[in-house]
């Protein structure tokens, strides 16, 4: 995915979590160092709609999205910035999106840069079972 395009994601992305947290003080560079990497997972076939994706993914788990940001999130009760950075942060729901419609794609996204690893992994487990 080009650069244009994770801008066009992050700006969508940005503005749904805005709406379900409240919370504007995510760091922007990370955000996009972050989609470089999880944008991978998205299929060429798939990037043009891909913003209407993610719109309609958040319309239809917005509910579930709101037990995780509130549970996890910034200001939540187990808010925990050091070990999951990704519940603070816009494209959180990006990863989200591609861990329901794909789920093997974690395993084809890495980045020794990003710790992607870990990082996502700590994530995933928290929207696949933390609530």
């Amino acid at each position: 995915m080009g650069e244009e395009q994770v801008h066009r994601v992050l700006e969508a992305a940005e503005r749904i979590f805005v709406s379900v947290t409240g919370y504007t003080s995510f760091d922007r560079d990370l955000s996009e160092k972050i989609l470089m990497v999880v944008l991978k997972a998205v299929s060429a076939e798939q990037q043009e709609g891909y913003v209407r994706q993610l719109e309609a993914f958040a319309d239809a788990n917005r509910e579930r999205l709101g037990q995780l940001y509130g549970t996890y999130g910034p200001g939540a009760p187990f808010a925990d910035e050091s070990r999951c950075f990704l519940a603070h942060q816009p494209e959180s729901l990006v990863v989200c999106e591609r861990l329901d419609a794909a789920p093997l794609w974690l395993e084809g996204v890495r980045s020794d840069e990003l710790d992607a690893e870990v990082v996502l992994d700590r994530f995933s487990t928290l929207w696949r079972f933390g609530l």
